[in-house]
């Protein structure tokens, strides 16, 4: 761990000069794109109080710049930022910004700036968990701050990116919480031009943008995006085929293969290693789940194989745990129970015998493709003898029902395989405590493991703690895997859709299905 942080928050970074790929189009800059999103992001923008799901987040990536960010190296790397560096006990962490770049309102980039910043994301109504191990920030110059930590963070870095949600707002949006949500002010390639809730969100280009290409050409290329809510993956396959949209985010295997045939339609599909999971989040602060015989018997009752042979055709990878391959803790093995309808029926029996019902409902968004899958879980929790139903809510209910604790089995998506750290992917989500700790997991191995990935400071120590974090979540399962989440860009005539290199030359990481837009261009005008 000690050799990732030294590769990728050590030294600053200095602006790409790398070429564009052998047989690579010249971009040309102008025109405008329609981006399908699968969900409005109803709660705003506030950065700090936010609840962002993979829609936000690209959002996130139009209007503001993280501090740091992957590449496909598995480091972070300075961003907006141009250093981040840790001492020697990775307890005090120094950020230094790059100079002469402005907020969307002509506010300078400063230390003032990140300090606003840190602070609002340690009052944030989620993110104060995220960043309880900060104890103070304090400016240092005009362009340093330096960050104190509870313990030692080598995973810091990662957090400064935490999978794109820690954008950099200007303090006039941070110190307004009247209008924090829908006055978006950042750094980022394109500022808000208008927002109709559940219609679009038109972003245009920042004239003044800090970043340029390889050639050392100003950066957006494009004029203007329009980010348009499709919740239903039909729908928004439809638009892109007929040229209502020029790209569109997809995590839907069913739409991903038809679009596969589609004359001018360019696919493009986050690969193996790092990608975010399908699975099924149990409320074990209530009943059933709250008893582990109910946990085991749902995960024997779950012939997950079958489901997605049906649901997906077969083509996503079965997941035996949250981590995929390339993360901290990922192991062939974990322990996980295994479909077996006859053990399913004894422990519904014997939960049944114990508390007089066994009672489920499956949540999920209303998209017609989770809905399917819904039925599927359904049918097979009845074959064991559970009472099973299921409802539907938009996807920011869905959020709003799991922050609340409202529900018994959730369908879920997220991100646990961060590329450098077990600790960015996890630690948040399964902590005693934790306002995120969705299913309310209470396991003193789990945490445990958690605490001891966190303070690891050689990559040997962090594989081993969440090795033991990963049989731990999956022994009584606190979640139950699905399978690994394709997640794919679908776009028509758009070039450079991973983005433009960053500061330092390295190639963007394609991560948790959020792009980067400042290289977006149009290949055809």
């Amino acid at each position: 761990m000690v050799a990732a942080v030294a590769a990728a928050a050590i030294a600053a970074a200095t602006l790409a000069t790398s070429a564009l790929p052998a047989g690579a189009q010249t971009p040309k800059p102008g025109g405008e794109v329609r981006f399908g999103l699968e969900a409005e992001t109803t709660g705003g923008y506030c950065i700090s109080q936010a609840n962002l799901a993979i829609s936000g987040i690209q959002v996130v990536a139009a209007i503001y710049d993280t501090l740091t960010a992957p590449n496909t190296k598995g480091e972070y790397v300075p961003n907006l930022a141009e250093s981040v560096t840790p001492n020697a006990t990775f307890n005090e962490w120094t950020i230094k910004a790059r100079s002469g770049i402005t907020f969307h309102d002509g506010t300078p980039l400063n230390a003032d700036a990140l300090v606003a910043n840190i602070e609002a994301w340690r009052k944030g109504v989620l993110f104060q968990f995220v960043y309880s191990n900060i104890a103070s920030v304090t400016k240092v110059d005009g362009l340093t701050v330096k960050v104190a930590t509870k313990t030692p963070w080598a995973a810091f870095p990662a957090y400064l990116y935490l999978v794109g949600r820690a954008g950099i707002m200007a303090p006039a949006q941070i110190n307004n919480p009247g209008t924090c949500a829908t006055n978006l002010i950042g750094t980022g390639p394109f500022k808000l031009d208008t927002w109709k809730t559940n219609e679009s969100f038109v972003a245009v280009k920042n004239a003044n943008y800090w970043k340029k290409d390889a050639q050392g050409n100003k950066l957006p290329y494009l004029d203007k995006i329009t980010f348009v809510p499709i919740p239903d993956t039909p729908s928004r396959q439809n638009q892109l085929e007929g040229g209502q949209l020029g790209m569109m985010h997809t995590s839907g295997a069913d739409a991903i293969d038809n679009l596969r045939s589609v004359s001018g339609v360019k696919l493009t599909t986050e690969p193996p290693g790092n990608r975010d999971v399908r699975y099924y989040m149990l409320n074990a602060a209530r009943a059933p789940f709250n008893n582990p015989d109910a946990r085991l018997a749902l995960a024997h009752a779950l012939n997950i194989k079958k489901i997605n042979q049906i649901r997906n055709l077969g083509q996503f990878d079965v997941a035996n745990s949250i981590i995929d391959s390339k993360a901290q803790g990922y192991l062939k093995k974990t322990g996980l129970p295994t479909y077996d309808l006859k053990k399913a029926k004894e422990l519904v029996a014997k939960v049944k015998a114990a508390t007089g019902s066994f009672d489920v409902t499956f949540l999920t968004t209303n998209d017609s493709g989770t809905l399917a899958e819904a039925q599927l879980l359904v049918e097979q929790a009845k074959a064991a003898g559970i009472n099973a139903t299921l409802a539907q809510v938009d996807q920011s209910s869905l959020i709003n029902e799991a922050l609340a604790g409202k529900f018994s089995v959730l369908l879920w998506r997220n991100f646990h395989s961060d590329p450098a750290y077990g600790d960015a992917g996890n630690y948040v989500w399964f902590s005693k405590g934790s306002p995120v700790n969705f299913g309310k997991a209470d396991d003193p191995n789990v945490q445990a493991a958690l605490d001891a990935g966190r303070a690891a400071l050689t990559n040997a120590d962090g594989k081993s703690a969440y090795e033991d974090y990963n049989k731990a979540m999956m022994a009584s399962p606190w979640v139950i895997p699905a399978w690994f989440v394709d997640w794919t860009i679908a776009s028509k005539g758009m070039g450079g859709i991973l983005g433009a290199p960053l500061p330092d030359g390295s190639k963007p990481l394609y991560l948790y299905g959020r792009i980067p837009v400042d290289g977006l261009y149009l290949t055809k005008k």
